[in-house]
């Protein structure tokens, strides 16, 4: 066997390791073969290519009946956000029992949708951020898309607390409880309380901020948003993040623990830091949801983040 049959075949098993553990594969390599300098480099340049050579993805073509599909997994997300709200005030003691949150009729719902997803400004402006985001993927970004999110109002910190609980029982992991923050560090941005029962946005799949410091990113939203007519970027609130992850467990995208962290990251880069930190979101890869002590985010590390897409005619 000569030196270029040795390195074909190392390449090719190589590429068959799980990349996490190719630097330790590397390094052996390096310590076994450094003598040959010529198959040492050659497989250092052959990995780098192998790693470099891919394709760019087609931009997906967002339509109204795309949009929709996603519809009964939001609908179906935002029955379990009012039932476990209610059943968990249900089990309230005392004269002060909390009020139970009303069910908004889904034909409602699904008409208003129906319209929104109908408006071709709307869909105009969710295409170019596609477009933009297909060309110039954040590092990690899952592939570009949309669900629908429905988030009930009224929700209280308790109320989250509850939601989160029930997600994380739901998550395929050894984990039995999420990790809830300490009250200092909760998400103190008021959620939007539009008077029919319900919210709508539409949540992106892809990291839709690009990466930088709060601060970059806040920056970075504002003006992004002076250039929309029809919708607006907003970061989601704990609940309306918990919304999106709890649609991501219904289609079963967050039992790969190799790629849930990046689905189900949200960031409040926005919030007014406590302590240079501001709130996160997240399932992390061993499945643990994170609204807790370490559901804080460092204002000044450098992170792609997510905002949801708001039509600008719900805040008329």
């Amino acid at each position: 066997m000569d030196q270029t049959e040795a390195l074909d075949i190392m390449v090719a098993v190589r590429n068959k390791v799980p990349e996490a553990d190719r630097i330790a594969l590397d390094a052996e390599y390096v310590s076994r073969f450094m003598g040959t300098t010529s198959l040492a480099g050659s497989l250092a340049l052959e990995g780098a290519q192998s790693e470099t050579d891919t394709t760019t993805p087609e931009t997906p073509i967002i339509i109204s009946e795309g949009l929709l599909a996603t519809l009964d997994t939001a609908l179906k997300t935002y029955n379990t956000l009012l039932d476990i709200t209610n059943g968990e005030r249900a089990k309230v003691q005392g004269e002060k029992k909390p009020e139970q949150l009303k069910a908004i009729d889904r034909a409602i719902i699904r008409a208003e949708v129906e319209a929104l997803v109908s408006d071709p400004s709307i869909i105009t402006e969710l295409q170019i951020e596609a477009d933009y985001f297909t060309a110039n993927p954040e590092t990690d970004s899952p592939e570009v898309g949309f669900d629908i999110v429905i988030i009930p109002d009224g929700l209280t910190t308790t109320d989250e607390q509850a939601i989160a609980e029930d997600l994380q029982a739901k998550i395929i992991t050894d984990y039995k409880s999420p990790q809830i923050r300490l009250e200092a560090y909760n998400d103190k941005k008021s959620p939007v309380i539009t008077g029919k029962g319900y919210r709508i946005a539409f949540a992106p799949r892809h990291y839709n901020v690009p990466k930088g410091s709060t601060s970059d990113q806040t920056n970075w939203m504002k003006n992004k948003n002076q250039d929309t007519v029809a919708t607006q970027l907003q970061t989601a609130t704990n609940t309306e993040a918990l919304a999106q992850i709890n649609n991501l467990q219904v289609t079963g995208e967050l039992n790969n623990p190799n790629t849930r962290f990046h689905r189900s990251y949200f960031r409040r880069f926005d919030q007014a830091p406590i302590n240079d930190y501001v709130s996160r979101v997240c399932i992390v890869d061993s499945g643990k949801l994170l609204l807790g002590i370490l559901g804080k985010s460092y204002v000044h590390h450098s992170y792609s983040a997510r905002a949801l897409v708001v039509p600008k005619k719900l805040n008329a």
